[in-house]
């Protein structure tokens, strides 16, 4: 049912040791444990192996991204056997692109260049502010002054595709605060931009403070606020919005992430990692306990499995398709799905034009810029 025209496909490996549980995150995370790191290494080279002789052994693979969790507490050696585990077991072009996430209190400069050494080519910086005190409130253990430094670093050892991740909207922020944040990332000139608009997910430690009411957080109008500022002063520097949350110089889009909004297949080691094959979508428990007994016996990690039905998979690719700058293609959903998305929200997409919410050219429907900080309730109504 998925459009996975391409055989091309990402792998995703979820390293979920960190030095600290960050009070926002809802990503499956421990705190770092050296030996059970040791062996989660081992246990992903089990179920890669086992994965090559799944319909996962038929694809091309041209995007690997080490996500977490914070995969940079990995030393290269460490980083690089599971890397030689893929590379030996999938098909991967030459031309891949290899994404870490790391945090700037973890990255060192000899690190940097062994990275560099092994074949990792995209490094996803995840800053999330320069200011001190916002830092401090997200639980974040580098200095803003560190952050410039490890990114002056990674340029320094060679790496050319550098992306930055922000938030904004973290409690006490102000609009000023933000646009400080703004600029100073523009002046590092970073290859992409990654910024999120804070989200409080049950489960977590601001989740827990915002049901007492303990979150100052900035108004829905001040959000609104950096949301625009975010798109005026991107695009002015030369970025280009291909997603809601994600800006890029040209040619320099994350490759993997747009695997996720296309429809593409994509395989997932480690726990909590989720694998699609263009049919069935599986998820593997969150559970290093579970996933190290398991790889010790041989035997595949327990997953929860989805078919995506046609139904599905045309509410995702509604759901996608309007997250991407350039929106959904109305003849793609026609040719896939038989579907005629005009035809049938007709009096709901009228009213949305008519409103300046969305727009139809060349044959995508795209969200307006206006319509874009509440592209939810816009998706609602036309899934």
């Amino acid at each position: 049912m998925n459009d996975v025209g391409s055989p091309s496909a990402g792998i995703y490996l979820h390293y979920p040791f960190c030095e600290s549980i960050c009070p926002y995150c809802d990503f499956y995370s421990i705190l770092a444990d050296a030996e059970k790191s040791s062996k989660f290494i081992d246990a992903v080279i089990s179920d890669s192996n086992k994965e090559a002789d799944s319909a996962f052994g038929s694809f091309i693979y041209d995007t690997i991204y080490f996500g977490g969790g914070t995969p940079s507490l990995m030393n290269p050696d460490n980083l690089n056997r599971p890397l030689e585990n893929l590379h030996n077991n999938f098909n991967i072009e030459k031309e891949i692109e290899i994404t870490v996430e790391c945090n700037p209190s973890s990255l060192k400069e000899e690190k940097v260049k062994d990275y560099l050494k092994i074949g990792i080519n995209r490094i996803s910086l995840g800053i999330q502010s320069f200011n001190v005190a916002h830092l401090k409130t997200l639980g974040r253990l580098h200095t803003p002054e560190k952050a410039i430094e490890t990114y002056h670093i990674m340029r320094d050892s060679g790496f050319k595709n550098a992306s930055l991740d922000l938030i904004y909207g973290i409690p006490d922020q102000t609009t000023a605060d933000w646009e400080s944040d703004l600029k100073t990332a523009i002046d590092l000139a970073p290859e992409h931009i990654s910024a999120y608009n804070l989200i409080i997910e049950s489960g977590t430690e601001f989740g827990e403070l915002y049901k007492q009411n303990r979150l100052n957080l900035p108004s829905d109008e001040e959000q609104l606020q950096m949301y625009y500022m975010l798109n005026e002063y991107l695009i002015k520097a030369g970025y280009r919005r291909y997603e809601i949350s994600n800006f890029s110089k040209p040619g320099f889009e994350c490759r993997h992430n747009l695997k996720y909004w296309t429809g593409k297949p994509y395989l997932g080691l480690g726990p909590s990692a989720v694998s699609f094959d263009g049919k069935v979508r599986r998820k593997k428990r969150a559970d290093i306990e579970n996933y190290l007994r398991y790889a010790r016996k041989g035997n595949d990690s327990p997953v929860e499995t989805e078919i995506i039905d046609r139904e599905t998979a045309l509410k995702e690719s509604i759901i996608s398709g309007l997250r991407l700058t350039e929106g959904i293609s109305l003849a793609n959903l026609r040719d896939r799905f038989d579907y005629d998305l005009l035809e049938s929200k007709r009096e709901i997409i009228d009213s949305l034009l008519s409103e300046g919410m969305i727009a139809i050219e060349d044959e995508y429907l795209k969200l307006a810029e206006k319509a874009l900080f509440i592209s939810d309730s816009i998706m609602v109504k036309l899934i």
